[in-house]
C-alpha cells in the first residue's frame, strides 16, 4: 500500500547526516532505542527552508540477510571491486534500506564515503521526482539537476565542493547514493554508472 509522503518525509528527513566513521551498530541500536529527535531542514513554500524537529528510526543491522529479512527485498550493495569496504547498515523507518561504506585506501580523514538507499517505489509518492529524491536521500537545501548517464536519467546534486547526491528508478524500485570526498568526475562518471549497472541488471522488471 502506498504511504503518504509526509509521513514518509518524518521517517527519513533525520537521516541525511552520515555516521562517522568507526560507529559501532552496538552504540548505533543505543541511540535508536532512544528514538533520537534531531533538528532537519524541510524544504518550505516557494523554496524556502525550514526546521523541525523530527525522530530519527534507524535501526542498525549486523548482516546483509538480517536487513533484507526486515526489509522484504535485497537493497543495492556497492561491489566490493570498487575499493570499498561496507561499514554499517541501518534500516530506516522499516521501509528503507542504508548501507554505508569506507574507502580501503589513504589517510583516514580522506577517504571517500558512500551511502547507498534502496526504497520501494509504493513507499514513496513520486508524483514531483526531486521531491521523491530528497525523502529518499535525506539531502535538502540543494538542486535536483538531471543528468543523462548510461543512457538512463539520473537526478544528480552538489551538497558541497567534496560531496554529492544522486538518486535514480530502477523497475519497482529507488535507488539514492550519496558520497563525501569525492569530486564530481569521479561521483557522477565512475561510481553512480556502475551502480546503475547493478541495478539494470538486477532490479529491472524487463
Amino acid at each position: 500500500m502506498k504511504k503518504h509522503l509526509l509521513s514518509f518525509t518524518l521517517a527519513l528527513a533525520c537521516a541525511a547526516t552520515l555516521a562517522p566513521p568507526g560507529t559501532s551498530c552496538a552504540q548505533g541500536l543505543e541511540e535508536s532505542s532512544a528514538v533520537l529527535i534531531e533538528a532537519a531542514e524541510t524544504p518550505g513554500p516557494a523554496g524556502t527552508v525550514s526546521r523541525v524537529q523530527l525522530p530519527n528510526p534507524m535501526v542498525p543491522y549486523a548482516s546483509y540477510h538480517a536487513m533484507q529479512e526486515a526489509l522484504g527485498f535485497r537493497p543495492l550493495v556497492l561491489p566490493r571491486a570498487e575499493g570499498y569496504e561496507h561499514t554499517e547498515a541501518y534500516v530506516i523507518g522499516g521501509t528503507v534500506g542504508d548501507l554505508r561504506y569506507q574507502s580501503r585506501y589513504g589517510a583516514p580523514a580522506q577517504r571517500s564515503r558512500v551511502t547507498i538507499r534502496t526504497a520501494l517505489r509504493d513507499d514513496i509518492e513520486e508524483s514531483d521526482p526531486v521531491v521523491a529524491a530528497t525523502t529518499l536521500s535525506g539531502v535538502y537545501s540543494v538542486t535536483w539537476e538531471p543528468l543523462t548517464l548510461n543512457g538512463k536519467t539520473v537526478l544528480l546534486a552538489k551538497v558541497s565542493d567534496t560531496s554529492f547526491a544522486a538518486c535514480w528508478s530502477e523497475g519497482a524500485y529507488l535507488f539514492s547514493c550519496t558520497g563525501e570526498n569525492f569530486n564530481r568526475w569521479d561521483f557522477a562518471y565512475r561510481l553512480v554508472p556502475d551502480l546503475l549497472d547493478v541495478t539494470a541488471h538486477y532490479y529491472s522488471e524487463d
